[in-house]
């Protein structure tokens, strides 16, 4: 090791060690409301490029900020590529400043993106996992999504795309063909409302979703009937649930969700298993 490495990693331990003991003291305030995790607190920049939604290809990990997109291995720790300025301009020009939940199908990254605040512009974006770059994009129907496109999700069985018709008080579920130029597909009208979801994935013939609502809650929503169940509450102290995805450690599926801190230094990478 060289003397000036040496001294970055002496600098780095200095400023990082009391915002990740900050960090944590500020998480356990609430461990006894929330159920048995598992979960890795990251402090700093890398908590900025994991702050949005969240997909993976089994073998690794995509993340999102607002404008960005970040490749980790399938610990969420390992940086693999990042994409600083994953919006290009002709979706500038739209006014899109804002990548949401995301879903991994059949090699390509599809994410929600939106207009945020303006709502007139709901777009699926698709992207290159190799490059991080947007490859195409769909516009959908903003009659519909009356509140941009926060996230999307893909069932990869049936090669449709998921979303609700708004964010905060949804009260059906929309369906897409990805095979067919996003062309509508259906609608499931919901047995109850589920506000705030900020990323969704499928597992089990079940679509999950992320909330960011008074418990940051997860939901499970049947997709052809609309009945929807609560999986469970994070209860966070204070932090801002976002995005999800479904991974596998040890042969066992887990919900990965995560969470920005409240001071939006940290985010903390929850697992949840699912079959329990």
């Amino acid at each position: 090791m060289t003397v000036f490495v040496r001294i970055i990693s002496v600098i780095a331990a200095v400023v990082l060690i009391p915002l990740y003991a900050l960090t944590a003291a500020i998480d356990a305030v609430s461990a006894d409301k929330r159920t048995d995790e598992m979960s890795v607190n990251i402090v700093g920049i890398g908590a900025y490029f994991r702050s949005q939604g969240v997909a993976t290809d089994s073998e690794n990990l995509y993340f999102s900020s607002k404008t960005t997109l970040y490749k980790t291995d399938i610990t969420g720790r390992e940086y693999a590529a990042v994409n600083l300025s994953a919006i290009p301009a002709e979706l500038k020009d739209l006014g899109i400043k804002h990548i949401g939940g995301m879903s991994y199908y059949d090699g390509y990254i599809y994410a929600g993106m939106e207009d945020s605040k303006v709502w007139e512009h709901p777009v699926v974006g698709v992207f290159s996992p190799d490059s991080l770059e947007l490859v195409k994009y769909y516009e959908l129907d903003s009659s519909v999504h009356t509140r941009g496109l926060p996230w999307v999700c893909v069932n990869t069985e049936n090669g449709c795309l998921y979303a609700f018709d708004h964010s905060k008080q949804p009260e059906k579920i929309l369906i897409y063909d990805i095979n067919d130029e996003m062309k509508p597909a259906g609608e499931v009208p919901l047995a109850r409302t589920v506000g705030s979801i900020q990323g969704a994935e499928f597992y089990g013939g079940l679509l999950y979703a992320a909330t960011n609502d008074e418990t940051q809650a997860i939901y499970a929503v049947n997709t052809e009937t609309g009945a929807v169940e609560k999986f469970t509450d994070r209860n966070l102290t204070g932090g801002e649930g976002e995005g999800m995805t479904v991974v596998v450690r040890d042969g066992k599926p887990y919900i990965l969700a995560f969470d920005l801190g409240p001071l939006f230094i940290n985010t903390n990478l929850r697992y949840y298993p699912i079959e329990k």
